[in-house]
C-alpha cells in the first residue's frame, strides 16, 4: 500500500486493484536490546532526549515499516536517528548485537528473540494486544494511540472484477480466518487473523493511505 506513498513511478495504480478482505495481521513490535535502560515507550523517548546525537534506530529502509514507526516515535518527542539496513532481519540482527539500540519489526519476526531474551519488547503497534504475547502492551495502553502500524495482509482483485466474484471471495476469505485450524496456525505466531466486510478493508485502506501519506510525505520517505 506504501508503495505509492514512496514511489514516483508505478507499474499501477492504486485504482487498478480492489479491496476484497483483508487477511490478517502481524502487528510491529518495537523492540531493543536487552542492556538498554529502559522499558517503555515513555522511557525510550526520555532516554533518547538525554543522548548526545539521539538513538540510533533500525529500519529496512526508506519507507519501510520500521522507517514508518521511528517517525512517529519523533512526533511523540523521540530523538532518534534512521539507521537504513536492507532488511528486517538485519536490523533485528544488529540491536541483538549493540550495533544499533532499537528498531521496530513484525510480531512473527521478533517474538521468538523477545521469549528467548534477546530483544526486549517496549511496544506493539497495534489497537489490541496479541493472542500469543498478552503481557506485552501496546502503543495504545502506553497512551500513544498515533504510534500505529501492521504488516498486514489483504486480497485484492483487478479493476472491473464482477461484483457478485468479490463478494464471495470476501466470504469464503472471513469465514476461513475463523476457522479453529487457522487460529492455531496463525495465533500462536503473532499473527492475528482479521477478515470481515470488503467495505470495511476498503474504509481500512483508504484511512491508512491518507495517515502514513501524510507521515511519508514530512519525512520526505523515497524507495526511487
Amino acid at each position: 500500500m506504501t508503495n505509492s506513498l514512496i514511489r514516483t513511478k508505478m507499474p499501477y495504480t492504486p485504482e487498478d486493484l480492489i479491496p476484497v478482505s483483508l487477511i490478517a495481521v502481524s502487528p510491529s513490535v518495537i523492540v531493543a536490546s536487552p542492556s538498554l535502560p529502559v522499558n517503555n515507550l515513555k522511557e525510550l523517548i526520555e532516554y533518547s532526549k538525554k543522548q548526545s546525537g539521539g538513538v540510533n534506530f533500525a529500519t529496512a529502509g526508506s519507507g519501510s515499516t520500521p522507517h514508518f514507526v521511528e517517525e512517529m516515535l519523533k512526533e511523540k518527542g523521540a530523538s532518534l536517528t534512521p539507521v537504513p539496513y536492507k532488511s528486517g532481519s538485519e536490523s533485528i540482527t544488529a540491536v541483538m548485537g549493540g550495533q544499533v539500540a532499537a528498531t521496530s519489526e513484525a510480531s512473527v519476526v521478533v517474538l521468538p528473540h523477545i521469549k528467548a531474551g534477546k530483544l526486549k519488547a517496549l511496544g506493539a503497534t497495534w489497537d489490541k494486544r496479541m493472542s500469543a504475547a498478552p503481557n506485552i502492551s501496546t502503543t495504545a495502553d502506553q497512551g500513544m494511540p498515533e504510534v500505529r502500524i501492521g504488516h498486514w495482509a489483504g486480497i485484492f482483485a483487478p479493476k472491473g472484477t464482477d461484483p457478485a466474484i468479490l463478494k464471495k471471495l470476501n466470504a469464503e476469505m472471513t469465514a476461513a480466518m475463523q476457522t479453529q485450524e487457522t487460529r492455531e496456525r496463525l495465533l500462536p505466531n503473532g499473527i492475528e487473523p482479521a477478515g470481515g466486510s470488503q467495505e470495511s478493508f476498503v474504509a481500512f485502506i483508504k484511512s491508512e493511505r491518507e495517515r502514513l501519506g501524510r507521515i511519508a510525505k514530512n519525512a520526505n520517505m523515497s524507495a526511487d
